[in-house]
């Protein structure tokens, strides 16, 4: 039996983790006195409205001992357990995971674990593990599934920007100044997932959702194959609660060349969300999609 693994920082609709038999490790959520899980305490609504009202969330990891208790129970019934984490260059989770893993073999030294890095987050993060959980019910093998993933992490793209700079500030990845600075200024930061090391960076900045867009067809032609991005791909993009960028971001892959049919619209829940504020948007893309359909899951 292969068991499918992700977390919480995935972003995957409860419904999309039930057809694809995913189970999710929760990262929990906590506003300074009380501690919620995704989905089974709080919705993103409430999240989101309670953000707008100046609570303010943080987010911890999954720990170490709900992992290694997990990975046991599987290894104990013989399954083969694959683990797709957020990225280790903005959690501890992955850390946790291959210390637990290193626990739990040392009892089971047969046992088939593996644990794997996203360099990721969200959709991109999402549309990774619910591809692998497909390829398990179209009969592929735990180690076809795990070569799949590795592949999909060498080519997937994270670009992503706020509409308010606060968040970033309150969660240490700007300064006071910046955030200060920027608020006043109307700057939209130009955020990316580096590959080199999983973690969220800021690589320009612009004045206005017009410019934000410019600039992705710039960057996205750049981290493409032979340098020209491939509109012959699904895209995912989402959003936290900012329906107007949505609307915007339809019509700039549209004059991409991409087909309306292939934009899928998805929604950036509360783990991601903590850190960046309802104003939240994103887009992931294949550099490469010629090699295999990162988003064949996708109906």
């Amino acid at each position: 039996m292969i068991k499918i693994i992700t977390d919480d920082g995935a972003d995957i609709s409860k419904a999309r983790l039930e057809e694809y038999e995913i189970e999710t490790f929760p990262i929990p959520i906590n506003d300074g006195e009380n501690e919620y899980i995704m989905r089974q305490t709080i919705e993103s609504q409430e999240f989101y409205d309670g953000m707008r009202a100046g609570t303010d969330y943080k987010t911890s990891q999954v720990t170490e001992a709900y992992i290694n208790h997990r990975f046991e129970e599987l290894a104990a019934e013989g399954a083969e357990a694959l683990y797709f984490t957020l990225s280790s260059g903005l959690s501890g989770t992955y850390d946790n995971a291959c210390k637990a893993k290193a626990k739990v073999l040392e009892k089971y030294p047969d046992a088939k674990i593996e644990v794997i890095d996203s360099m990721g987050a969200s959709l991109g993060q999402g549309a990774a593990i619910l591809r692998a959980g497909l390829m398990k019910k179209a009969g592929a093998s735990f180690e076809e599934i795990v070569a799949d993933l590795k592949r999909q992490v060498a080519n997937q793209m994270y670009f992503f920007t706020v509409g308010d700079l606060q968040y970033l500030y309150r969660n240490g990845r700007l300064s006071k100044t910046s955030a200060v600075i920027g608020g006043v200024l109307n700057i939209m930061p130009f955020l990316w997932i580096d590959q080199e090391d999983g973690k969220l960076k800021s690589i320009d900045k612009v004045r206005s959702k017009k410019a934000y867009f410019k600039k992705l067809k710039t960057y996205m032609n750049k981290y493409s194959k032979d340098g020209v991005f491939n509109p012959d791909q699904k895209i995912t993009i989402a959003h936290g609660q900012w329906p107007e960028m949505m609307e915007e971001a339809v019509n700039f892959l549209l004059d991409m060349g991409v087909k309306r049919e292939n934009i899928i619209e998805e929604e950036i829940l509360c783990v991601i969300g903590a850190h960046t504020g309802p104003e939240v948007f994103a887009l992931y893309y294949s550099k490469d999609p010629g090699s295999y359909e990162m988003y064949e899951y996708l109906k």
